[in-house]
């Protein structure tokens, strides 16, 4: 009797721990959630992404998104899935992207990447915007995501759903590789939307 009763319980346990471990595992990997990190504003990084020293949940976080992980020496990942208000960037709604000064970097670029951690299926040809669309005399640069092509840089969150951008610094300043949270990035300011959204 004594026996049955043991086995039942460790039965039960091993298969209560088994449904809490995938739980958790399916919440950090297909969740927002990442361990550690730092945040600014609506942006967020890991100094661990691309290190020897990340955990086997960020590596699998790194695996989901699909994310090709340099080291921070060669460059920093930012992601923002809201908008500087925190309310979730979603299809069928404008933002405006506002840098008040380049990113601290020798090269950057900003993607948007649709619900699925893809770019966006939809044949724009602008899921990206880069130091390339920034001119010498500009003081600021403005960006515009949206689902209609405007005169601004134009990111197209067309077939997006509820969509991420990431912003990644290619070489970046010695300053930021010792202190991410000490970067500058650009606001995200949300207009209109439409209807549904």
């Amino acid at each position: 009797m004594l026996r049955a009763h043991l086995t039942w319980g460790t039965l039960a346990s091993g298969m209560l721990g088994a449904f809490m471990g995938s739980a958790c595992a399916l919440v950090l990997v297909f969740g927002t959630i990442e361990p550690g990190g730092v945040a600014i504003g609506s942006w967020r990084t890991n100094i661990h992404i691309g290190s020897s020293e990340a955990s086997p949940w960020l590596r699998a976080l790194i695996a989901r998104r699909g994310l090709f992980a340099l080291s921070r020496n060669e460059a920093l990942y930012f992601t923002s899935t809201t908008d500087s208000e925190g309310q979730s960037l979603r299809e069928g709604c404008e933002y405006q992207i506002d840098f008040s000064e380049p990113p601290a970097a020798w090269w950057w670029s900003l993607t948007l990447y649709a619900e699925d951690d893809f770019l966006a299926a939809n044949g724009d040809d602008a899921a990206s915007v880069s130091a390339d669309d920034w001119s010498q005399d500009q003081t600021v640069f403005r960006a515009v995501v949206s689902d209609t092509p405007g005169k601004l840089p134009w990111l197209s969150s067309v077939n997006s759903g509820a969509f991420s951008l990431t912003l990644r610094l290619y070489r970046p300043d010695r300053q930021l590789v010792s202190d991410p949270g000490s970067a500058t990035l650009p606001h995200i300011e949300r207009g209109t939307c439409k209807a549904s959204s």
